[in-house]
């Protein structure tokens, strides 16, 4: 008979979901499974959820994947850094336990050939595609895979990562089914615009940018600047959007950035509104800009840290330069219900610590 369990282990993953979802009961089924695809047919067109018809329980152990559609797009090579759109579903219970083609999912980046340590509740989900998005693969490409959760999750299933498991009612020895999606290249996509005069060049290696170049660049006036180097053509970002971004900012006399995220895989910000987690320079000019765009601001200090100095890399009053590649925008998640119970201290429930964020990350209060 095949046996459902949940064993914890000692490796925490922090900062994902509360640990307060209680860990589900074992299970057991009268069906040993089917191994791997045998178990469920995949149908429906890429860029769409896919359509599961499931005949039995799945069993998976080490990952297999298959080619379900082949896209007609670039070849990938080793390094690339890649948008992806995907489902994952629980062979065993048969129920959708992730789906980021829903209109409040965001989606994920993949490195071509490089693991990446999970920072956030996509990046946990997404951890059995390590390894399965290949160079060679085209974009446009959907694959399947089916792994167990023991192995896609391995010493996740430990405290607050086995509670958010436990949440989504995955067992440590269940099937899990990924069916990906190759979006295309985590870059911009749209319309090249000419920059202006008082925008610094980007420095690149490999197509990458690294870095700012301010030669000939006049002093900042102390305004909100924005530069549109590439205008996309997907949504338009709304007040308290999230959104998935590249970024790297840099000060006029920096001789390097104070913080990027093309070499880490993204960064996800909410913009504008009450639950904004970026500073003001980017809710300003992030809102109505475009998925697949590249812009380029100046924030001064009243929009960016004012004075306030932010480690040794950004001084007090300091004006911020970034390059920002917005790769995909999301509704906010549907909050839940209040409630009337109130803190025992009388503090309202949910209160920010007073916690500092770390220097240059371009957050007023946290980051994804």
């Amino acid at each position: 008979m095949l046996m459902r369990l949940r064993r914890p282990t000692t490796l925490v993953l922090t900062a994902l979901l509360p640990a307060s979802l209680a860990l589900a009961a074992c299970g057991s089924d009268s069906s040993d499974g089917v191994k791997g695809f045998d178990a469920v047919s995949i149908s429906g067109q890429v860029g769409e959820a896919p359509k599961l018809d499931w005949k039995d329980t799945m069993t998976a152990e080490k990952a297999e994947s298959k080619v379900v559609t082949k896209g007609d797009g670039d070849a990938l090579k080793k390094g690339d850094l890649v948008r992806v759109e995907f489902t994952l579903a629980d062979g065993w219970t048969h129920q959708v336990a992730y789906d980021s083609y829903d209109d409040t999912k965001l989606s994920t980046l993949v490195r071509v050939g490089t693991p990446k340590e999970p920072q956030s509740l996509t990046d946990l989900l997404a951890i059995g595609l390590d390894g399965q998005i290949k160079a060679g693969q085209t974009v446009g490409t959907r694959i399947a895979v089916a792994v167990g959760s023991d192995v896609a999750f391995g010493n996740y299933f430990g405290s607050q990562a086995a509670s958010l498991l436990a949440g989504l009612n995955i067992g440590n020895e269940d099937g899990m089914l990924y069916v990906a999606d190759i979006v295309g290249l985590a870059q911009p996509q749209g319309t090249a615009q000419t920059a202006p005069a008082w925008a610094p060049k980007i420095v690149e290696k490999d197509g990458v940018p690294t870095g700012l170049d301010f030669k000939g660049v006049p002093a900042a006036n102390g305004e909100l600047r924005v530069a549109v180097l590439t205008k996309g053509e997907g949504p338009a970002i709304k007040d308290g959007q999230q959104a998935l971004v590249n970024y790297l900012g840099q000060l006029a006399k920096g001789k390097k950035p104070f913080d990027e995220s093309f070499s880490k895989g993204g960064f996800t910000a909410t913009l504008g509104g009450k639950e904004a987690s970026v500073v003001k320079g980017w809710s300003k000019a992030l809102v109505g800009q475009t998925a697949g765009s590249r812009v380029i601001l100046e924030i001064p200090p009243k929009l960016g840290y004012g004075d306030k100095a932010q480690g040794e890399d950004i001084p007090a009053n300091s004006t911020l330069y970034f390059v920002i590649d917005i790769l995909d925008v999301a509704d906010p998640e549907p909050k839940p219900e209040p409630t009337d119970t109130a803190s025992p201290s009388g503090t309202p429930s949910g209160t920010p610590s007073s916690t500092g964020t770390p220097s240059g990350t371009p957050s007023e209060g946290s980051s994804n």
